[in-house]
């Protein structure tokens, strides 16, 4: 079933589960009221689409079910996953203010965020070789690199992943194991997408044009 689902509905679904991140993330809190970011939903779309069209049918559905069980449980998952990247970030503040109120995370959960954490950030750090103009645009990689005003890609990717279920973390180890037998990257199938719906021809060609 997984395998042969038609493309159309497979956008249908993704298309349906951005717009419920969307209301998530609009009722994300600040004390300064909404961000920017919280404003522009085509930048949002692309970079959200990009991420989960390079996902396995399994794995959508499976996060499919996360987001239901979530909303049925009035829980927020963007603000559960800016919660848990906090605990890198501000690890007194995550530890005080913010732990007791999240679901806890057991241990078979961590061994599979730190499995799929570790397989991304080679993968960022590949594509950041092969096109460096392209990988300046995003977050710095590593965790190592938090600060004040940037959170690195792998702290943003392990405080997304705690929101996921066990079934989804399972659904992905068992994709990037595919991915490592088969030689894909999991970075440059996001990017290449990503350019194309920004309007470029390919990676090489966002690349080239980048800063221009």
């Amino acid at each position: 079933m997984y395998d042969t689902m038609k493309p159309e509905k497979r956008n249908f679904i993704i298309e349906r589960l951005l717009r419920v991140e969307w209301d998530m993330f609009q009722r994300v809190g600040s004390t300064d009221g909404k961000v920017q970011c919280q404003e522009d939903w085509h930048t949002f779309h692309i970079m959200r689409y990009s991420y989960y069209n390079a996902w396995s049918n399994s794995m959508i559905l499976s996060y499919v079910r996360d987001l239901e069980e979530a909303m049925n449980a009035e829980r927020n998952l963007i603000t559960e996953k800016y919660a848990y990247m906090m605990e890198y970030t501000d690890p007194e503040y995550f530890n005080t203010r913010l732990q007791p109120y999240l679901p806890a995370i057991d241990e078979e959960t961590r061994r599979l965020i730190d499995e799929i954490a570790a397989y991304l950030v080679g993968c960022d750090k590949e594509f950041a070789a092969r096109y460096p103009k392209i990988g300046k645009k995003g977050r710095p990689i590593e965790a190592a690199r938090d600060n004040s005003a940037a959170t690195s890609a792998e702290t943003y990717t392990k405080g997304e992943l705690r929101t996921y279920s066990k079934y989804t973390l399972r659904h992905f180890v068992d994709y990037i194991r595919g991915c490592k037998e088969s030689g894909a990257n999991f970075a440059f199938l996001v990017k290449d997408k990503m350019v194309k719906m920004y309007g470029y021809a390919s990676l090489d060609d966002a690349e080239a044009k980048m800063g221009e």
